[in-house]
């Protein structure tokens, strides 16, 4: 029994691979993430490329029980904001990100994205993720986004006051690489744990063998 379990587990989109088939969820989904769900842990998920191509993304986020391809949730003093990175032309969804924004009063705004705005891996950065939405996350506090689809770690150095994290490392990696705004990059299996305190965010990347490769503190901007 976990005496400290998870508050929210965190699934950062291709949630179904390869083709987005919902029947697969129980296989891919609930069972091996069955002892962290068994706590009581919260799970919110954000769509990926690979889940959209049935054309069931819907079902799959609605038997997750997530309320729609994009949402907005706060944990205590956390804004958790999912975004559908398939859909990044949908001016609703660019309106639904503002309004959760400016409206929140939580000290802490992260953003759950698939398609990363800043990326050194194979895929390399998605341009219209960077441009759609990081002028909205500077204007109103974001402090963490959260991206998958490369399959690796990679941190960002703070970019106008957010740090990007790309973490895909929970199927097969790809190699990795850095750009001018690359801290740290790894291509190997892992999860990100992600710890909240009233003053700062702990993050850590952790490896199969609990190896810590990475461990990041964003303070609380005075």
């Amino acid at each position: 029994e976990d005496d400290d379990p998870y508050d929210a587990l965190l699934l950062l989109g291709d949630l179904v691979y390869p083709a987005g088939d919902p029947t697969q969820l129980q296989q891919v989904v609930f069972d091996p993430f069955a002892d962290v769900l068994a706590d009581g842990t919260e799970l919110l998920a954000v769509l990926g490329n690979h889940d959209v191509k049935s054309g069931q993304g819907d079902t799959i986020m609605a038997e997750l029980g997530m309320p729609g391809d994009y949402w907005a949730h706060e944990y205590g003093d956390v804004l958790f904001v999912g975004l559908d990175t398939t859909a990044m032309d949908d001016p609703a969804q660019l309106e639904f990100l503002e309004q959760a924004l400016s409206t929140t009063t939580a000290t802490w705004r992260i953003v759950l994205m698939h398609h990363p705005p800043y990326s050194a891996g194979y895929q390399g950065s998605n341009t219209t993720a960077r441009e759609r939405f990081t002028p909205i996350f500077e204007r109103y506090g974001v402090q963490l986004v959260l991206s998958g689809h490369d399959h690796d770690y990679q941190r960002s150095t703070p970019i106008n006051g957010v740090t990007y994290i790309v973490s895909g490392g929970g199927s097969g990696t790809r190699g990795t690489s850095t750009e001018s705004f690359t801290a740290v990059a790894y291509a190997w299996p892992h999860f990100t744990e992600l710890a909240v305190f009233p003053d700062r965010l702990v993050l850590r990347a952790i490896g199969t063998d609990t190896t810590v490769a990475d461990e990041y503190t964003i303070p609380l901007a005075s």
